[in-house]
């Protein structure tokens, strides 16, 4: 079953029925102290704003690595399982030939023998 509403609500209104607070009287007081040139408060807010953005590139950085860390072990896994693959083909198509081998050493030493 689907169900489709549609609202027209303002985004003032979207706020108030979520019960998201009012932020408006903080940006207005940052506004008029930037408007103002209150240097410091500049200075803390974009020190803030790198250190954090720093942070998020970082762990970025982090979750790449380990990712790629991740892709390299996967390759590295399926190349080892291939090798041991073929190297179970090399190792059964060889037996019949060692078989072959050893019976005609037998028959040999049971000629000299004779």
């Amino acid at each position: 079953m689907k169900i489709h509403v549609e609202v027209e609500i303002s985004p003032e209104e979207m706020r108030r029925l979520v019960g998201l607070p009012d932020a408006q009287p903080l940006w207005d007081a940052v506004y008029k102290r930037i408007g103002e040139g209150d240097s410091e408060m500049i200075q803390q807010m974009a020190k803030t704003a790198f250190t954090e953005g720093m942070k998020t590139i970082d762990l970025s950085a982090r979750v790449l690595k380990s990712l790629s860390g991740l892709a390299g072990n996967r390759k590295a896994a399926d190349k080892t399982s291939s090798d041991k693959d073929a190297d179970s083909r090399d190792s059964a198509s060889a037996k019949p030939s060692a078989r072959k081998a050893t019976s005609a050493r037998r028959s040999a030493s049971s000629k000299s023998t004779s």
